[in-house]
């Protein structure tokens, strides 16, 4: 079966009035929220939200969302993807994780990314100090995850015997992932035995991925299956074809709002919209899917059987309340199913 699961950058309101007005901000706020709660009653496995400074989303701290959203749900798995390691300190990202799992009744999914440069440029961190950052609060929170006390002596933090409280109500621990766009990370991630999610490339491209992920997961002894496996893709519900070249175009704008910290000019790659093959930072076409929910669902399970992945991650382009909630609505009850019945070898 193909799981689904709902990717949240939660966007900030399009209209500008709207977003310097606190009372306008605090019931976008309390809208979302409550769209997240009646998730918990549609076929989403979980949802998965994404942390983005800076720029044009509203996650700076997605693990305040999850608190509030598993106090009001009880079945939704409710994680992640993912907490970027560079702004943090390994001991706290270790101690969050844990509250967390006991806040959700056990429900969290662990997930860790190095983060969007851009971003991280913004407070000065480049990609060699973000990249060293990782490194270190990965190989603690695998050790974290392992023993109660811990020792670390790296370039960017030196401690011994540090007692990490409370530890997590899943044993051994809640399931980890991280984000993987090249065959060297995807296979790091596979030697270390998280689950791993790709995006952004063809399913060709995210396919061969993940058989350098594969190939780290067998030769280390981890599973590596449809179940470790997922894929994040856009959504957008069109009735016509016609409709279809303009959906995608407004589902690459609402990303790359999020990814360029849009709320300043957008960085010169993004002149290249239209042409998603003349750069690493542009966007594949195939992470854009639009259609009828028939439609949308066969190009998913498509998809999914490419790359072997049993998870499906889905952003949905609206912006657009009611759109938005039918898009949620439409998936849950008629893309999801199909994709539950489908087989990933």
């Amino acid at each position: 079966m193909i799981k689904s699961w709902l990717f949240e950058f939660f966007h900030q309101p399009l209209d500008e009035q709207r977003r310097s007005d606190p009372k306008a901000v605090n019931d976008h706020f309390h809208w979302y929220l409550d769209l997240w709660t009646r998730a918990d009653t549609r076929n989403f496995e979980g949802i998965f939200f994404s942390e983005h400074h800076f720029g044009a989303a509203y996650s700076p701290s997605p693990n305040l969302l999850i608190s509030h959203v598993a106090a009001r749900t009880s079945r939704l798995r409710l994680g992640v993807l993912g907490s970027v390691s560079p702004y943090a300190t390994p001991w706290r990202v270790v101690e969050e994780i844990a509250m967390l799992d006991h806040l959700t009744n056990g429900r969290l999914e662990i997930g860790v990314v190095s983060g969007i440069p851009p971003e991280l440029a913004v407070v000065g961190i480049t990609p060699d100090v973000a990249s060293a950052r990782h490194a270190e609060v990965i190989d603690v929170l695998d050790a974290a995850l392992k023993d109660p006390v811990i020792s670390h002596h790296g370039t960017q933090w030196n401690f011994d015997d540090l007692e990490i409280l409370p530890r997590c109500l899943q044993q051994p621990s809640p399931p980890v992932w991280t984000a993987v766009r090249t065959a060297a990370s995807a296979e790091r991630a596979g030697r270390r035995g998280w689950k791993a999610c790709g995006g952004f490339l063809s399913a060709k491209e995210v396919g061969e991925v993940f058989d350098a992920y594969r190939r780290g997961a067998e030769e280390a002894g981890h599973a590596h299956g449809p179940e470790q496996i997922a894929v994040r893709r856009m959504i957008t519900f069109v009735d016509a074809p016609s409709e279809q070249r303009e959906a995608v175009h407004r589902a690459k704008r609402a990303l790359l709002d999020v990814l360029t910290a849009s709320a300043g000019p957008l960085p010169p790659w993004a002149s290249l919209l239209d042409r998603p093959d003349e750069s690493i930072a542009t966007l594949s076409d195939e992470e854009f899917v639009s259609g009828t929910p028939q439609q949308v669902a066969e190009q998913l399970i498509e998809q999914c059987q490419i790359i072997g992945a049993g998870h499906l991650l889905v952003a949905f382009s609206e912006r657009d309340y009611e759109r938005l909630e039918q898009s949620h609505e439409l998936f849950s009850t008629e893309v999801a199913p199909l994709l539950h019945e489908a087989g990933v070898a």
